[in-house]
């Protein structure tokens, strides 16, 4: 499946899935950025907004574990329920790359 939106500004966003299990599914986000293509090794929000995918055509009560990153040596997990109320949880775990202060 794949999800397209367009941001302000032209830039555009591609996320496309795949299930490769019952309870699995692989992901890849693409996303522009002044004129080069990236890749997102994992994208909550895509994730979330996969959740509403899901609630939209009348699924509810699973749970899903999301694959991503690995095509850019960077393999990340996502885990996305949607319950019997329709709402939906994105979890995962975090690793640290980089850390910073602003001060304005």
């Amino acid at each position: 499946m794949v999800q397209f939106a367009t941001r302000p500004g032209g830039e555009s966003l591609v996320y496309l899935w795949a299930p490769t299990g019952p309870e699995t599914i692989e992901a890849r986000l693409f996303f522009t950025q002044n004129s080069a293509v990236l890749e997102d090794p994992a994208t909550g929000s895509a994730c979330a907004n996969l959740g509403g995918w899901f609630l939209a055509n009348g699924q509810r009560g699973l749970r899903r574990r999301i694959h991503q990153g690995s095509a850019i040596g960077r393999p990340s997990v996502l885990d996305l329920a949607v319950d019997g109320e329709g709402t939906i949880f994105v979890s995962g775990t975090v690793r640290e790359v980089g850390r910073g202060t602003f001060t304005f």
